[in-house]
C-alpha cells in the first residue's frame, strides 16, 4: 500500500511567523494625528455619537465607512488605547495571509515566496502598526488579486467559494476607502474577458451575487452622497517626492532610508547617508525584477499586458484625481496596487532561487535579509517613530496646570485624544489652538508647541512671530515636535 504524500510544513511555519510578526509589529507608541482622528470616532459610546463625530469632522474619513464602523465596534470590546486600536489590524493581517495561502495553493513555490515576503515586508509592518484602514483594505485587495490569479489559471468553472471570497474582497476594498473603487471596476472588466467567469455568473456565482451586489450598490450610493457633500481632502499638493515615495515604500525601501519627516523636509538629499543599505536591497531586487519582467513573470503575452493595464489605469486615475484636487497621493493611497507588487517581488525572488546559481541565491538571500532589516527599522528606529503627541500633550497639560499659557500649533485631534484642553481663543486653563497668528494676544504665550511646519505653519507666520518675540527653542525628545519658550523679562 503506497504511503500518503507528505504534506509540506511550510504553511504551519509561516503561520507561526505571522503570529510573531503580529506580536512584534504592533506597538504602543503615541498616536499621530490620522490615528487620533480614528480614535475620536471609536470613543463615542453610541452609533449616533459615532456618526456625529464623522459628520462634524466632514473630511475623507467619511469615505472609509466599513473601517470606521469596524473600529467603533472593536473599541467596544477592547478599548481605545494605542495598542488596542492598532491591534484591530491583526484579524485583517491574517485574512490577507489566508488569501495568499488559499489562492496560491496550486503554486506551492510562489505561495512560499509570497507568504515569506508578506510576513517580512516593511509596507505591511508599517501599516500593521497604524490605526488606519490600510491593512483592512490590503486584505480585501489580496482576496481580489488572489481570486483574479486563480481565474487566470483558466479552470473550467469557478466555485461558489471563489465567488464569496471575491465578493468579500470587493466589499472590503471599497468599504475601507473610496480609492478602492477604481480597482474593483478594473478587475471586474478583466474578469469579464474570462470564459470561466462568464460561465459561472448564473451558476456558482448566483448566491454571492444576490448577497454582495446590494451591499456594493449601497456603498456606491453612499460614496455618491459623500461626493455631493464635497468631502474635504488633504491639504498638500502632489510633487515629485510624493510620486517617488510610492515605489520607494511599496518595494520595501522605507525602513532602510531616512524617516518620513526628513523626506518631507529635505526631499531626496536626506537619502544620501542611507545609500549603502538602500543599495543592498535595491541592486539585487531591481535586477531580479528586470529578469522576471523579461520572462513576463511567467505569464502569456496577453495576460501580461492585461495585468499591466489593470495596474496602470486605476493608479493613473487616482493620481490624476489627486492632482486636480490638490491632494497628495502617497503609497498608502495605492494600497490595492501592493498585492501585484508583492507577487512580482515573490516571483522574482523565486526565479533567483530556482536558477540554482550561487550568485543568484546570494542575491535572493540579500533581498530577504534587507527587507527584514527594513521592517525592523520601521518598527524600532527613532527616525521612523510616530509624531509624539502623547509626550507633547503631557508637557502642555503640565504647563497649563502651572498657570502658564501656551499656543498649540499642532493638530487639534492629537491634543484632544490625550486630554489637552484647547480652544480657538485665549481662555484661562486652555491652550490656544490655531495655525495663524491671532490678531492680538493679551500677552504672548509662555510656550509655543509646533508639529510639522509644512502643515502647521505653511505661510511662515508663526515662525516670524517666534523670531520677532525672541522665543528660545527648548530641546525636546518628542518626534516631529518643536517647543519654544518665552524669554524671561529683562532684569
Amino acid at each position: 500500500m503506497p504511503s500518503p504524500p507528505r504534506r509540506s510544513p511550510a504553511p504551519v511555519l509561516f503561520a507561526i511567523l505571522a503570529c510573531m510578526v503580529a506580536c512584534v509589529a504592533v506597538s504602543s507608541q503615541s498616536l499621530w494625528v490620522d490615528e487620533a482622528q480614528t480614535a475620536l470616532k471609536a470613543i463615542p459610546p453610541t452609533l449616533h455619537g459615532w456618526w456625529d463625530a464623522l459628520d462634524t469632522e466632514h473630511n475623507s474619513n467619511m469615505q472609509l465607512p466599513l473601517y470606521m464602523l469596524y473600529i467603533w465596534g472593536w473599541a467596544r470590546l477592547f478599548g481605545v488605547s494605542e495598542i488596542a486600536l492598532r491591534a484591530a489590524n491583526i484579524p485583517w493581517f491574517f485574512l490577507g495571509f489566508f488569501a495568499i495561502a488559499h489562492f496560491l495553493r496550486r503554486h506551492p513555490g510562489l505561495r512560499t515566496a509570497t507568504l515569506l515576503l508578506f510576513c517580512l515586508h516593511p509596507f505591511v509592518w508599517y501599516y500593521l502598526d497604524e490605526a488606519r484602514p490600510y491593512i483592512m483594505q490590503l486584505s480585501g485587495a489580496l482576496l481580489v488579486a488572489g481570486a483574479l490569479f486563480e481565474a487566470l489559471d483558466q479552470p473550467p468553472e469557478l466555485s461558489a467559494g471563489w465567488w464569496w471570497l471575491l465578493g468579500a474582497g470587493f466589499t472590503l476594498l471599497c468599504g475601507a476607502g473610496l480609492l478602492g473603487a477604481p480597482w474593483v471596476v478594473a478587475v471586474t472588466i478583466l474578469l469579464l474577458t474570462l470564459p470561466a467567469f462568464r460561465r459561472s455568473l448564473g451558476r456558482t456565482g448566483r448566491g454571492a451575487l444576490v448577497f454582495f451586489l446590494p451591499v456594493l450598490g449601497l456603498l456606491a450610493a453612499y460614496f455618491a452622497w459623500t461626493a455631493r457633500q464635497n468631502i474635504g481632502t488633504g491639504a498638500l499638493p502632489m510633487n515629485l517626492a510624493s510620486v517617488l515615495s510610492i515605489p520607494y515604500e511599496q518595494l520595501g525601501f522605507l525602513g532602510l532610508g531616512p524617516g518620513r519627516s526628513d523626506l518631507r523636509d529635505n526631499s531626496l538629499r536626506t537619502a544620501l547617508p542611507f545609500l549603502p543599505p538602500l543599495l543592498v536591497l535595491g541592486i539585487p531586487l531591481i535586477a531580479a525584477l528586470i529578469l522576471a519582467a523579461r520572462s513576463r513573470f511567467g505569464l502569456s503575452p496577453g495576460r501580461f499586458v492585461s495585468l499591466l493595464v489593470l495596474c496602470a489605469v486605476p493608479t493613473l486615475l487616482v493620481m490624476t484625481v489627486g492632482a486636480f484636487r490638490d491632494a497628495r497621493i502617497l503609497a498608502r493611497h495605492l494600497t490595492p496596487l501592493f498585492p501585484f507588487i508583492l507577487l512580482a517581488e515573490a516571483f522574482a525572488l523565486l526565479l533567483l532561487w530556482r536558477s540554482g546559481r550561487p550568485l543568484a541565491r546570494v542575491a535572493a538571500v540579500l533581498v530577504v535579509a534587507a527587507l527584514t532589516a527594513s521592517s525592523l527599522e520601521v518598527r524600532f528606529a527613532f527616525r521612523h517613530s510616530k509624531d509624539d503627541y502623547r509626550s507633547a500633550s503631557a508637557s502642555a497639560i503640565h504647563t497649563l496646570a502651572q498657570g502658564r499659557t501656551l499656543w498649540w500649533a499642532a493638530e487639534e485631534e492629537g491634543g484632544e485624544y490625550y486630554h489637552l484642553p484647547l480652544w480657538h481663543e485665549e481662555l484661562p486653563g486652555y491652550g490656544l489652538w490655531g495655525y495663524n497668528v491671532p490678531a492680538h494676544f493679551t500677552a504672548p504665550p509662555d510656550e509655543i508647541y509646533m508639529s510639522k511646519p509644512d502643515l502647521s505653519d505653511p505661510t511662515g507666520g508663526i515662525s516670524a512671530f517666534i523670531a520677532a518675540n525672541h522665543y528660545q527653542p527648548v530641546p525636546v525628545p518628542w518626534h516631529n515636535f518643536r517647543l519654544w519658550r518665552k524669554p524671561p523679562p529683562p532684569g
